[in-house]
Formats: structure tokens, C-alpha cells, sequence
């Protein structure tokens, strides 16, 4: 891993990496989570590597993605705490691999700065056709999610602990703030982030392109750049008395999620006991949850626990039957006691351990998971997956227990059936 400065609010990262035939690279635009840009800065990666102004419309640009052997072009858009980030991103087959000493990679990387850089818009809007498709895939994803009810409310009692805050919402932004994106508020949007975002270059391949951060540096160079500064997120207090919110759908299994609160934030090292809790909490078959809840009480479908460690909060979400809600929920809350007790087997630590490390290890087999990896952390958290590996094999059951005790429950969210229909 080498981190290289090229411009105020730009630096560059080559993760070398000889398993692959392929060179991946991303860029990534880091902004301050704002709930008012949030829907029209998410709508942009999407709208951006699906067309550029060399290359207007997919057959165009299919056409020249085939003449470079197949690469691929996308975009995404994600939160890292209170943090909103933008990739983009390219896959190509490494130069030596193709005939006629083609420079594919430089070729793939010119035709994503070209869609980051230089878009297709036409005075000072970005083309409705364009706008109007990604704004509907969008739309209809967001309607999408109360189909999915264990995603549906996950996103619930998001929005519920951290209402008022964009971090709330959804990652697209609302139904409703999509909704009215236009292609002038689109191009706005996108000034203001090629301006104000900080801005990394991640390289994952067995070498580093020649010229390729001083092409980016280049090409932001036509551009007034102020990058902003990015504040750390901040930890939800836990509410005093937790929130209980209950909604009835036309459901036979039910959803139960509880949302637990910790003060304790930071950089991965920092955290590392948390995820090692959390885990032997509510990850592998090894976990309470997963022994108890489900297995030996019967209690649920599945139990399962999400630590968000950047932002400080823990989800147990679980599929129960309507009778057995109340259960679930009291032998959740005994479980998360009988850690803070000291009550972990030594078995089940060492199988956490192992799991946790086997994890971080195997995203050296897949660029884009090591490119995620990378991407999801910012500069002051900068860290290889060895790297946390280590500090996850430092983790003592001491650390667990403090860990544990540091959690609070704050809301608990249910969705329940109209009236009891059984089991699913």
C-alpha cells in the first residue's frame, strides 16, 4: 500500500496486488452527509458512467468498452458515517496481456476521467433522457425496499434513531427528494462536488500505471477546487427510555430489530473489540445469538447483529414468529448481559477470532473487494486488512466485556402481522 499526495484534497493509493490479470481503479469523491444535496450527489455516480459527452448513449460507449477488450465502467454511491462517498470505477485487462502493445489501462482510465470530468450536458444541464432514466432505476429501487421486509426495517429504525440527521436517510436520499432532481439541479450538483469533495485515486494491480496521477491532476486542474473539510462522525447519546415503534403490514413472520448505542468511535484499531463483540454477539454459528435465540430457544429465523463502528451503533435484527416476539426480544437483551458478565466460551472466542481474520485476509481474492475495503475508509483510518487483522488477534475477552458494557439500547423496531396468521 503506497498513498501518494497529488493536489490539495487529492492524493492517490496503488495497492499492488499480482493475483489478478486485471487493473482496477476507482475514484472516489468524499463530501459532508448533507440531507439537501443527498439524493441529487447519489443520482450522479449512476448518471455519470453511463454516458459522457465522447460518448453520449450506451451504444456508444458499449461499442468502445468492447474495443478495450471488454473493460467495465460503473458508479456507486455509499455513506461512511457522516460522510457521503461517490466511486467510480474501471476494470481492464492489464496491457501486457493484449496484443500490439496496446495501453489499455491508460485508455480505460481516460475514458472514466472523461465521464467523471466531462459529461454529457447541454447548457448547464445535465440531458433529461439521461437524468430521467437513472432517476427511475432509482425510484423504483427505493419502492423496491418494502418488498424486502428485513431491509425495510433495517432502514426504519435507521431513520428513526438518527431522525433529523442525513444519516437517516436512505442512501439515494427520499422517494421524494429523487424525485424532484432535475438536470439543472444535477449540474449543480456536480460542480459543487468536483469543487468542494476531497478526492482519492485507488489503484489495485500489479503496477502503477505510468502518468495515471498526473492525468487526474491534469484533468482537475481546469476546475476552482476548496475541498471541504470532513468532520468525524458523530456517536448518537442513547435515549433514556428506548423507542418502541410497532407497525402492522400483511405479513406471516414477523420483524424485530433492536438498535444498541455505544460513545465508542473511531479508527479501526480503535474499534477492533467491537467488531470481535459483536461478532461473538451475533455473527458466526459460533454466537450467542445464533446458539441460543435461534438455535436452543427457537425463539427466531434468523438473529443476526450489524455493528457500524464509524458511526457507533449496533442493529440486532431477527424474522420471528408474532407469539414469540416478546421472548425474543427479553433472551436478546439476556444474551448482550451474559457477555457483559464474562460468560464467553473460550471456544467461541477463538472461532470469532479465526472468522474475523479468514475474512479480512480473502479480500486479497477480489479487486473490488480490496478496492472497497480501502475506499470505505478515509485517511486518518487508513489501515491494509493485515493490518486489522493484527489488531483483531490483539482482542482479549476483556476487551469484549468492555465492549459489551458499553452498549445501550436505544429504539427497537417491530413489523407484525394484521393478525396472527401463523407460521410463514
Amino acid at each position: 500500500m503506497k498513498l501518494i499526495n497529488i493536489a490539495d484534497g487529492v492524493e492517490g493509493l496503488f495497492i499492488e496486488n499480482h493475483r489478478f490479470s486485471t487493473t482496477h481503479i476507482s475514484v472516489n469523491l468524499y463530501l459532508p452527509l448533507n440531507a439537501d444535496a443527498l439524493a441529487a450527489n447519489a443520482l450522479l455516480p449512476y448518471v455519470l458512467s453511463s454516458c459522457c459527452k465522447e460518448y453520449p448513449d450506451f451504444i456508444s460507449l458499449n461499442l468502445r468498452l468492447s474495443e478495450l477488450y471488454g473493460a467495465e465502467v460503473g458508479g456507486i454511491a455509499d455513506k461512511i458515517g457522516d460522510t457521503q462517498v461517490l466511486k467510480f470505477f474501471s476494470f481492464s485487462v492489464e496491457d501486457a496481456l493484449v496484443p500490439d502493445a496496446a495501453e489499455l489501462t491508460a485508455e480505460a482510465s481516460n475514458l472514466l476521467f472523461s465521464m467523471i470530468f466531462e459529461p454529457s450536458v447541454k447548457n448547464g444541464s445535465f440531458l433529461e433522457a439521461d437524468v430521467e432514466r437513472e432517476r427511475r432505476l432509482t425510484l423504483e429501487k427505493i419502492a423496491g425496499i418494502i418488498n424486502d421486509k428485513r431491509t425495510y426495517a433495517i432502514s426504519k429504525i435507521t431513520a428513526e434513531m438518527y431522525k433529523g440527521e442525513a444519516f437517516g436517510e436512505l442512501k439515494t436520499g427520499s422517494f421524494e427528494a429523487v424525485k424532484a432532481v432535475t438536470g439543472e439541479d444535477l449540474f449543480k450538483a456536480w460542480q459543487k462536488v468536483i469543487s468542494a469533495a476531497k478526492i482519492r485515486i485507488q489503484v489495485v494491480g500489479k503496477t502503477l500505471p505510468d502518468g495515471l496521477f498526473d492525468s487526474l491532476k491534469q484533468r482537475l486542474s481546469g476546475f476552482n477546487r476548496k475541498p471541504t473539510e470532513l468532520l468525524p462522525s458523530r456517536p448518537k447519546k442513547a435515549n433514556a427510555t428506548p423507542t418502541v415503534i410497532e407497525e402492522k403490514m400483511d405479513v406471516s413472520q414477523g420483524k424485530l430489530v433492536m438498535g444498541f448505542c455505544t460513545d465508542l468511535v473511531g479508527n479501526d484499531i480503535d474499534t477492533a473489540s467491537l467488531a470481535v463483540f459483536a461478532d461473538l454477539f451475533g455473527g458466526g454459528p459460533y454466537s450467542k445469538l445464533f446458539k441460543n435465540v435461534r438455535e436452543k430457544l427457537s425463539l427466531c429465523y434468523y438473529c443476526a447483529a450489524r455493528p457500524n463502528r464509524t458511526k457507533g451503533y449496533l442493529l440486532v435484527d431477527s424474522g420471528v414468529e408474532p407469539k414469540n416476539a416478546e421472548l425474543a426480544e427479553k433472551e436478546i437483551l439476556n444474551q448482550l448481559e451474559d457477555i457483559k458478565n464474562g460468560n464467553i466460551d473460550a471456544e467461541d472466542f477463538a472461532a470469532s477470532i479465526r472468522s474475523i481474520k479468514d475474512t479480512l485476509l480473502c479480500l486479497n481474492d477480489s479487486q473490488a473487494a480490496l478496492d472497497n475495503w480501502y475506499s470505505m475508509r478515509l485517511s486518518d483510518r487508513l489501515i491494509s486488512p493485515e493490518d486489522y487483522a493484527a489488531a483483531i488477534e490483539r482482542v482479549t475477552v476483556e476487551d469484549v466485556i468492555s465492549a459489551a458494557k458499553n452498549y445501550t439500547l436505544d429504539t427497537v423496531y417491530k413489523i407484525m402481522p394484521m393478525e396472527d396468521k401463523g407460521e410463514n
